[in-house]
């Protein structure tokens, strides 16, 4: 539900999301937040999720011979979203952690002063290879929703073979993988007041533009390899570098709310050390967390929209008796039949459905029977 608040001054946070190639200290940037101090000036304890498998581990040594205790950090390695998603929460609820001995038992997980690990900061360290999971588990469900279809439709052996290999995530997939997405990063965002540093590879961004009188594909810049728009909500977005003298530097992308940088500013030998004038302004204040997920504001907002338009659903009996479309023809037969029941307004919605899509607006043209499965999709969904 919505949160009210009298205006008053309260907690800045720290919500840090670091991409950058290979080698520009994302993860040492990460595990310097352990070299940061509380409020109270103690050692702030993290919750270090490592979805590189064992990217950190040769930092650790380094950070011992500093004098940090490593028992104020806890290391989980995992490249699963659900345990990510699992850790995160554990973390931002203060539960109590388990980890396993030297004799493999399972033990409650103790901080540096001997008591119950409560994580100050929590990082994932590489949502890139998170992210790319989801769309794999993903897919692992469309060939699945495949092999249903073919056997429902009576296919032989090597039909089924070929509608399983040919399977590929459908039109309302791709909004799931991303809701997904950003319903962990927004829980880290606004459901706690802990200190969060997520960090991504990158890629580079194509877009298509006119270089003479031809379309093609041209580099705009570089982006974090994950889901579109993970960065957005995060309060400081870095992008590491190697210059070319061969150092490594830092750049604020866009924003750092807590105005420790400007925008655009580039920083040297880019460390969480920069923000611990922020943690010590904290002193005092109180914080205002919104534990609401994404998924549950989405459910409220589909009651509303729910209510507000009155369809006629079709019985489960006649959803079983229609038989999907196999051929190009029956498959340009059904759009059409589709398109032609629309009201005009519906039929005005559906234009930049199938742009985005990247679809051709006539279906009849199209030869391709997954593409044609790709508009079908878009004009039922």
């Amino acid at each position: 539900m919505a949160k009210a608040k009298r205006g008053s001054v309260v907690k800045k946070g720290l919500k840090f999301f670091v991409y950058g190639e290979q080698g520009t200290w994302k993860s040492s940037f990460a595990l310097g937040m352990a070299k940061m101090k509380s409020e109270e000036g103690k050692p702030l304890r993290v919750l270090y999720i490592d979805c590189e498998t064992g990217s950190v581990d040769n930092y650790l040594e380094d950070l011992e011979n500093e004098g940090i205790d490593l028992n104020n950090i806890l290391l989980v390695y995992t490249t699963s979203y659900s345990e990510v998603e699992e850790w995160a929460t554990k973390a931002m609820n203060d539960e109590d952690l388990y980890i396993e001995d030297e004799d493999g038992n399972e033990v409650l997980a103790l901080d540096a002063e001997g008591n119950p690990f409560r994580a100050d900061v929590i990082v994932v360290d590489g949502i890139t290879v998170i992210s790319d999971n989801v769309k794999f588990a993903a897919i692992g469900v469309s060939e699945k929703r495949a092999r249903l279809k073919a056997k429902a439709q009576e296919k032989n052996a090597t039909e089924q073979f070929v509608a399983e290999a040919t399977a590929g995530l459908e039109f309302k997939d791709h909004d799931k993988i991303k809701m997904k997405g950003k319903n962990l990063l927004r829980s880290l965002i606004t459901g706690t007041d802990k200190y969060v540093v997520v960090t991504s590879r990158e890629k580079t961004k194509k877009v298509m533009q006119k270089v003479g009188d031809k379309m093609e594909l041209v580099e705009v810049g570089k982006v974090p390899d994950t889901w579109e728009g993970a960065e957005y909500e995060f309060y400081t977005v870095l992008r590491n570098f190697e210059d070319e003298d061969g150092t490594i530097k830092a750049q604020i992308m866009r924003k750092d709310r807590t105005r420790v940088f400007e925008q655009n500013e580039i920083i040297e030998n880019p460390t969480p050390l920069y923000w611990q004038s922020v943690i010590e302004s904290n002193r005092g204040k109180k914080s205002v967390v919104v534990k609401e997920s994404l998924e549950s504001s989405v459910e409220k907002d589909e009651d509303v929209i729910a209510k507000g338009f009155s369809k006629v659903e079709e019985s489960p009996t006649q959803a079983e008796e229609e038989k999907l479309p196999e051929t190009v023809d029956e498959y340009r037969a059904v759009i059409d039949k589709r398109i032609k029941s629309l009201s005009d307004a519906k039929k005005k919605a559906l234009v930049p459905k199938v742009k985005k899509a990247g679809l051709p607006m006539d279906y009849n043209k199209i030869d391709d029977i997954s593409m044609l499965q790709k508009f079908y999709e878009v004009v039922t969904e």
